[in-house]
C-alpha cells in the first residue's frame, strides 16, 4: 500500500527536486501543490488551506513554502504585515492547524538561520537563538514558525528537516549556492566570498534520502542534513570553481564580521552549520561538500 503524501511548494527551488526523486520511490504516492501549479494553495489564506485539505487525503504534508530573501526579510524586521512573517509564520501556523485537524504529519524545513552563529556547528538539541538580537529576521520567522508547530501538534507529528545553504547545480530557474556562484563568476561580477563564515552546505539529492528515511521508519523530532563537515563561503567557493575549470582561480574575499553594521545585509550565522549524527544514526550519509560539488556538471560553467 502506498503512502500519500501532500507537498506544497512543489515549484520551489528544492521541493521541486525532491518531488522528482521522492516520485520515483514506488511506496510513495505525491499531491504537488503551490501557488502556480495544478493544484494551487496559498498558504498564507487559511480557507485555500482548509480546501486543499478538504480535497485531497495524505497521510504526510511537507512544507517546503517559504520566504527565503534573507535581505528582503530584514527590510520588513518586527513587520507583521510583511510578506515574510506572513509567508513564514502564519503560513506555517495555518498549515499546522489543518495537520492538527486532520491528523496528518507535518515535515517542515527549516534552517541553519534559525541559530545567532556564535557557537556552530550546531545539533539538533541546541536551543535556536539563543541570542535573538544576533538573528536575522528571516530567521526569527522560522524560529517562530518550528515553535508554533512543536506546540501545536502532538510530537509524534511532526518533524523539522534543517537544512543549509543547498545546492545540486541544476537550474530550476532560481538560483542554489553553485548556481549562484558559477552565474556571478561567468559574469565577471562575483562579489567577494567570506573567509570567516562557517557553513555546511545540504546536497539537495540528501534532503530527499532524509525524507523518505524519516517516514518510512516513523521518525518525529528534530533532523539536520547538511555536510558532515565545515567549509567558508570562500573555500567552496573556491574548490567548486578549481573543479568545474580544471585548474586554480582567483577569487575575492571579504570578512562577515565587518559586514555586520551594513543595515542592508541581514545578520548571518559566523559560526554555523548544522550537526548531522542523529540522522546518521538512522542510517543516512550525507556528502560532504567536497565530494558534492564533485557531482556537479562541468557544463554549467560554460
Amino acid at each position: 500500500m502506498k503512502t500519500t503524501i501532500g507537498i506544497i511548494g512543489s515549484q520551489s527551488m528544492v521541493g521541486s527536486q525532491v518531488c522528482t526523486l521522492l516520485s520515483k520511490t514506488k511506496t510513495f504516492e505525491l499531491v504537488k501543490a503551490d501557488l502556480i501549479a495544478d493544484i494551487k494553495v496559498d498558504i498564507t489564506d487559511k480557507k485555500s488551506v482548509e480546501s486543499f485539505f478538504k480535497n485531497y487525503n495524505f497521510e504526510w504534508l511537507i512544507l517546503f513554502s517559504a520566504y527565503t530573501d534573507v535581505n528582503g526579510a530584514e527590510k520588513q524586521r518586527d513587520d507583521k504585515t510583511g510578506s515574510c512573517y506572513r509567508i513564514n509564520v502564519l503560513g506555517s501556523a495555518n498549515i499546522a492547524n489543518a495537520c492538527k485537524i486532520r491528523s496528518c504529519k507535518l515535515i517542515f524545513i527549516s534552517t541553519d538561520y534559525v541559530f545567532d552563529g556564535s557557537k556552530g556547528p550546531y545539533s539538533e538539541s541546541a536551543p535556536s537563538g539563543p541570542n535573538i538580537q544576533k538573528v536575522g529576521w528571516y530567521g526569527i520567522t522560522k524560529i517562530k514558525a518550528e515553535y508554533y508547530i512543536q506546540k501545536t501538534l502532538p510530537q509524534s507529528d511532526f518533524i523539522i528537516l534543517r537544512i543549509a545553504y543547498p545546492y545540486s547545480g541544476i537550474d530550476t530557474g532560481k538560483d542554489d549556492l553553485v548556481l549562484r556562484i558559477t552565474k556571478l563568476y561567468k559574469k565577471g561580477t562575483l562579489y567577494p566570498m567570506y573567509t570567516d563564515q562557517i557553513i555546511t552546505p545540504t546536497f539537495i539529492p540528501d534532503i530527499a534520502e532524509a525524507i523518505k528515511l524519516l517516514i518510512l521508519n516513523k521518525q518525529h523530532g528534530i533532523f539536520h542534513v547538511a555536510s558532515p563537515i565545515t567549509t567558508t563561503q570562500y573555500q567552496f567557493a573556491k574548490e567548486l570553481l578549481k573543479i568545474l575549470k580544471g585548474k586554480d582561480v582567483k577569487i575575492q574575499t571579504s570578512q562577515l564580521k565587518k559586514l555586520k553594521s551594513d543595515p542592508n545585509i541581514s545578520p548571518r550565522p559566523v559560526n554555523g552549520g548544522l550537526k548531522v549524527e542523529k540522522i546518521q544514526q538512522l542510517g543516512l550519509s550525507p556528502i560532504n561538500w567536497k565530494d558534492g560539488i564533485k557531482q556537479i556538471p562541468k557544463e554549467i560553467i560554460n
